[in-house]
């Protein structure tokens, strides 16, 4: 019987959870960047309400289709240590109240003293909104009503107050955004150490010489098979190591042999030379599930501290990766 070879590159085992939950951070990322400029201000306008009276903006029109979401933005202006309590409407066009909110603003001042030094803090909220994601589209009308008005030192007072009243379109959700980036950029991470650690270890021989053998049981139907060689050398090695792999059947005969040029990466701490690593990785499909033998060896000999032959059964990968199919024909 004799074995047919065929080398190519393939992207059939990618696993692409890893690039799905890539593709989602970066989705996430770029929905960040690009938010801005999707907004755009409808009505930007300062108003002035009475104690029980409420005050209605023009009306602003709303997209079911528009990406993000309306929000409405009301800044109560007041004097230092006075608070107010307002609310912010959205009507219809018949004039129905379809979402309202209260919020109780206040601003304070004062005086620090520390280690003899000292200064003023002027601290405040007075910041109330909303936003409204429409289900057709429509026009909105904003009001704001003016509910309490007085000073900390619980003095009601009797005069309108300024709001500067904001309105916005194409408005997302910062907070959300950041978190969906963040969670699916830690489950990319995952997906991703995930996929290079998946697969059966099936031999993990490693000997202080240059000629590792190892044998397994491997391969079938869409599987793939994972063989990598790690090397150490001492500091005679050369810049490239020749990596010699042969693959056997159950019954011992060769069915793959090829050698390979690596390159040495040398490590140097303080100028003094630390180690040399170098690298190999194959990958095969073989027809069908077996016993099949792997054997290394690294030329020239004489440098190598160390040689580990790996070999992994049901192996995935991120990129696409050539793979050596070897397959039976009579």
């Amino acid at each position: 019987m004799e074995e047919t070879i065929k080398s190519q590159k393939t992207g059939k085992f990618i696993d692409w959870w890893a690039h799905i939950a890539l593709g989602a951070f970066l989705l996430s990322f770029l929905t960040i960047i690009a938010s801005p400029f999707f907004q755009r201000t409808l009505l930007y306008k300062t108003i002035t309400a009475s104690d029980d009276e409420v005050v209605k903006l023009a009306p602003v029109q709303l997209s079911a289709n528009s990406l993000g979401a309306m929000s409405v933005d009301a800044e109560a202006q007041i004097g230092i240590n006075e608070w107010v309590t307002f609310e912010i409407q959205l009507l219809d066009e018949s004039g129905k109240i379809i979402a309202a909110g209260i919020k109780e603003g206040w601003r304070e001042t004062g005086t620090w003293y520390e280690d003899g030094e000292s200064g003023t803090w002027d601290e405040s909220d007075t910041l109330g909104g909303m936003d409204v994601k429409a289900k057709k589209d429509e026009k909105l009308t904003v009001a704001i009503a003016l509910l309490e008005y007085g000073t900390i030192q619980g003095k009601d007072i009797d005069k309108p107050v300024p709001f500067r009243v904001t309105v916005k379109s194409g408005v997302m959700d910062a907070g959300n955004l950041w978190f969906g980036a963040i969670g699916s950029f830690f489950l990319a991470i995952t997906t991703m150490i995930v996929a290079k650690k998946t697969g059966k270890k099936v031999i993990n021989e490693k000997i202080p010489d240059s000629d590792p053998t190892g044998r397994a049981t491997v391969g079938g139907e869409n599987k793939l098979v994972y063989v990598k060689v790690e090397i150490e050398a001492d500091e005679t090695t050369p810049p490239q190591l020749e990596v010699c792999l042969f693959v056997n059947d159950a019954y011992g005969e060769q069915i793959f042999a090829d050698s390979a040029m690596v390159n040495v990466s040398v490590t140097k701490d303080n100028g003094k030379f630390k180690n040399a690593t170098a690298n190999l990785n194959k990958y095969f499909v073989f027809p069908q599930t077996a016993s099949y033998g792997f054997h290394v060896e690294v030329h020239p000999d004489e440098p190598i501290d160390k040689t580990k032959l790996i070999v992994k059964d049901g192996a995935r990968t991120l990129f696409p990766v050539d793979v050596v199919e070897i397959g039976a024909t009579t």
